[in-house]
């Protein structure tokens, strides 16, 4: 009996599996559509506007954390931000050594004008889903990049509740949204 909970268990996990991958590489090969929308960012630039428009005033060493990627990455993805009025770029008042970043005017702008476009589009192409069904799968999708983000991290996933219990948990996934 065990060994068939076991096979019941390990064949969710595989259907699972070909999901992610399935869904991995529709969002790759639908990834081109990023620069049909307005504003004329590339991904990495919305990645890095989004910490900061999530955050608020980050240091670089933040930002590469929550993107997972090098220091070296994040600080030529700012330059080109702060060359294109994007970001602006200070010096951290608690430590004169170290440098605060933060979306400009024009950036919130930018970015805010991608995100009101991507949520018509999806809107567009999600016409049979409710915003019920939308919610849903929104909680789903939270919790399962939480969980690779811990998985990679290595350390254990937060006890998470259903959508809709009471139950508050610890919400600090490192996602990159738009």
């Amino acid at each position: 009996m065990v060994d068939m909970v076991k096979e019941m268990e390990g064949d969710a996990f595989e259907e699972f599996s070909t999901s992610l991958f399935r869904l991995t590489r529709s969002l790759r090969s639908t990834s081109h559509l990023w620069v049909q929308l307005p504003g004329g960012l590339k991904r990495t630039d919305i990645a890095t506007l989004t910490v900061l428009a999530d955050h608020g005033d980050c240091r670089p060493g933040f930002i590469a954390d929550r993107m997972h990627v090098g220091a070296s990455v994040v600080s030529r993805q700012l330059a080109g931000l702060a060359d294109d009025g994007l970001v602006i770029r200070r010096k951290d008042p608690a430590d004169g050594r170290a440098e605060l970043i933060s979306l400009s005017p024009e950036g919130e702008a930018r970015l805010q004008a991608l995100r009101t476009a991507y949520v018509a589009t999806l809107r567009d192409h999600f016409t049979d889903w409710d915003a019920a069904r939308a919610r849903e799968a929104a909680a789903l999708l939270h919790d399962i990049a939480d969980h690779v983000v811990r998985a990679l991290a290595g350390t254990a996933p937060h006890h998470h509740t259903h959508p809709n219990s009471t139950d508050t948990h610890d919400n600090d996934s490192q996602d990159i949204h738009v």
